[in-house]
């Protein structure tokens, strides 16, 4: 199974609000639209919130349908992304490969994430880190084989799992996309725009 950790579990800061729960189109949240997009293209989704996101966490149980997704509120989500990204990875160690996706990027398409896991299937011996890649220009979400879920595992602070990537760069293949997405994140309300 490949499967998306959706990571949600930030403070904001830079926001100044709770970018996660703002709307894109009048319809859906940054986050909800994240989540259907990777509902969409993969075979399970775990949303990672803060740890004391149980309200929030029943609350998009409830306007999303999402049967292949589930949540998890991430004990040390305070200490930084890497924390929450560790809790998350512990969750899910029977994946072939997990998908680490951002939960402030929205227009991530799914036929994108689509195509990281197609990549996935055909080179998954190899054991890759796959990105996609716009113009040879490398963006998010990134792809991980199970072979480096322990390292995920072991990963603290507030950098995610860049230095994951940096020690296997022989492992990394890039998917060239046509989806200005996967550069694109929300860090301030001028980024709705």
């Amino acid at each position: 199974m490949i499967g998306g950790i959706i990571l949600a579990a930030g403070s904001s800061r830079r926001f100044g609000d709770d970018k996660r729960k703002q709307s894109l189109d009048g319809a859906r949240t940054v986050l909800e639209q994240t989540i259907l997009n990777a509902s969409e293209a993969l075979d399970a989704v775990i949303v990672t919130l803060r740890a004391d996101d149980q309200p929030f966490a029943r609350a998009l149980q409830e306007r999303l349908d999402v049967p292949n997704g589930r949540w998890f509120c991430a004990p040390d989500s305070a200490l930084g992304m890497a924390h929450s990204l560790a809790g998350a990875i512990g969750e899910v160690y029977e994946w072939e490969a997990a998908m680490v996706i951002l939960g402030d990027m929205p227009f991530v398409k799914p036929r994108t994430l689509a195509a990281l896991e197609r990549t996935y299937r055909r080179h998954q011996s190899d054991r890759p880190i796959i990105m996609p890649a716009h113009k040879g220009k490398a963006g998010h979400p990134v792809l991980f084989d199970h072979t480096y879920f322990d390292e995920i595992a072991a990963l603290s602070g507030d950098v995610g799992a860049r230095s994951v990537v940096s020690a296997h760069k022989t492992s990394v293949m890039t998917v060239e996309v046509d989806d200005l997405g996967i550069f694109r994140d929300i860090d301030t309300p001028s980024d709705l725009a």
